[in-house]
């Protein structure tokens, strides 16, 4: 832990109970920006990678646009035409492409600034967590904490945003651990292992040599050992999620706090209500969170 987090937020058992929970604070938001700062990076690596492919398809336009110049300048020969149907075909099609690909850069793009933005805020967060534990927490902690730095109309819009998009990660994030204690994960993956199952006993009785048969029984195969992997548990699995389900709980209730300073912000900066977005809207749920949020919990540990 102390290589991950320094030895200054590293676990001491000499620590007194509220310098302890001090240090966990401390590491919560340290983990969550980097949470944030990864899901940055992971979306650059997406933009730039989806940039690289359209160069590449560029290129090939431009390459394909030669070959028909170059052959502007002799008679309407068959393989003349032959040729320049084959390249306008190809052509149609990269240009297809071309168009998909500048779509897909463009959001990518769009949403690695929108997650720089969200780091922004855990960063603004971290800066004002000393003032949380001791005002807040009223932790004895012989400090005297910064006052929150006082954003500027634009970034306080751009942080009301923030807190409103983490906040809908954290619910998702928290379902996702409570399920995982309360057995609805782990019916979720009985009934992806089942029907997994299902199209195996399926397909089995038709010929052995079939190519088909061959493909799909590789392919579920894999996704057969894939959800019995996540399906092992262990009590120190079980541990782990339960830790990082307090985790999250940690986080909502320092970014409430959080979210009430900086309303308290908005007078001082001259905000009014046509001022702020009313066409927010967090990412939405994926499939396995809806499914998953559609089942019953229980009390039963499986």
């Amino acid at each position: 832990m102390s290589s991950m987090f320094g030895p200054e937020l590293a676990e001491n058992p000499d620590d007194t109970p509220t310098i302890a929970e001090y240090k966990k604070l401390k590491r919560v938001m340290r983990i969550m920006t980097k949470f944030y700062e990864d899901g940055s990076a992971a979306k650059l690596d997406q933009a730039q990678d989806a940039e690289e492919e359209l160069h590449k398809v560029e290129t090939d336009l431009k390459m394909l646009n030669a070959q028909l110049d170059s052959l502007r300048t002799f008679p309407k020969h068959p393989k003349r035409r032959a040729y320049e149907t084959e390249l306008h075909e190809e052509k149609e099609k990269l240009e297809k492409l071309r168009a998909n690909l500048t779509a897909k850069s463009e959001e990518f793009r769009k949403l690695y600034e929108w997650s720089n933005g969200i780091v922004d805020v855990t960063k603004w967060l971290a800066l004002g967590l000393d003032d949380y534990c001791v005002n807040h927490l009223k932790m004895d902690l012989d400090i005297v904490p910064k006052p929150l730095p006082t954003p500027t109309k634009e970034t306080y819009l751009k942080y009301k945003e923030g807190f409103q998009e983490i906040h809908f990660n954290l619910e998702e994030s928290q379902d996702f651990f409570m399920a995982s204690l309360d057995g609805r994960l782990r019916r979720y993956h009985t009934i992806e292992k089942e029907l997994i199952e299902a199209q195996l006993a399926a397909i089995a009785s038709f010929p052995p040599m079939n190519p088909r048969k061959a493909y799909w029984e590789e392919e579920l195969q894999k996704d057969l050992e894939f959800v019995i992997e996540n399906m092992k548990e262990s009590p120190q699995s079980t541990s782990k999620r339960g830790k990082m389900l307090d985790m999250h709980k940690d986080f909502v209730n320092t970014l409430t706090w959080f979210q009430s300073k900086l309303a308290g912000f908005a007078k001082e900066l001259g905000i009014v209500e046509s001022d702020e977005k009313k066409d927010f809207k967090a990412h939405p749920s994926n499939a396995q969170v809806e499914f998953i949020q559609s089942m019953e919990g229980t009390s039963q540990k499986h």
